[in-house]
């Protein structure tokens, strides 16, 4: 089998961690481990999988030898995996908890604003 299905596969998926994760790295092992836990365990599993597969292709006899039904199963069950969360969907849930912190933190300091002048014109 020749390298360049792996890679291609690799970069697929690269891409659709990009869209899917928002998270961007040069190469797919990179990206698999900065997004860490945001992947399901049985997407790790198929990263794993798909590394092993990568480190056999770099071997000439190993390479004739492997099945590319193998890396075909393991990025199914990758893009199976990413395909539960919406594109941006963590960004937009970044964006209203920071929404709403600003607004807590706001209210706290409008409430002891108000708790100031009352004692202020209460003394």
């Amino acid at each position: 089998m020749a390298r360049k299905p792996l890679q291609a596969v690799q970069e697929e998926l690269r891409r659709m961690m990009a869209t899917r994760l928002n998270v961007r790295a040069p190469s797919f092992q990179a990206a698999v481990k900065r997004a860490g836990r945001l992947l399901p365990a049985h997407a790790r599993r198929a990263a794993a999988e798909i590394g092993m597969l990568e480190a056999r292709m770099a071997h000439p006899r190993l390479a004739a030898r492997t099945d590319p039904a193998l890396i075909e199963q393991a990025a199914h069950r990758f893009r199976r995996s990413l395909a539960a969360y919406r594109p941006g969907a963590q960004i937009a849930r970044q964006r209203a908890l920071l929404m709403a912190e600003i607004a807590f933190r706001l209210a706290v300091v409008i409430g002891l604003v108000l708790a100031f002048v009352y004692w202020w014109t209460r003394a």
